[in-house]
């Protein structure tokens, strides 16, 4: 069974390779990969504490980044009317 992932945007779940949502069309972009290191560093039990913690922090902060970037989007692309 080849990897899924799931959407962001809509929660379904997709085959891993695909770069859009067939439900919703969201694109995926570099957060879905960080989401997955995320798992990843939550499982590893080699991990020291503390650096396990900074690297969710570190995979937080660029996800909230991506999200961001994509709500600017959105609001320069709705405000510019028909």
């Amino acid at each position: 069974m080849e990897d899924q992932k799931a959407c962001l945007f809509c929660g379904k779940i997709v085959d891993g390779g695909f770069q859009y949502c067939p439900h919703c069309g969201y694109e995926f972009g570099e957060g879905e990969e960080l989401s997955a290191l995320l798992d990843e560093s939550m499982g590893d039990p080699s991990c020291d504490g503390e650096e396990d913690y900074l690297v969710r922090l570190r995979t937080l902060q660029e996800l909230l980044a991506d999200m961001e970037r994509e709500l600017d989007l959105i609001i320069r692309t709705s405000s510019k009317g028909p």
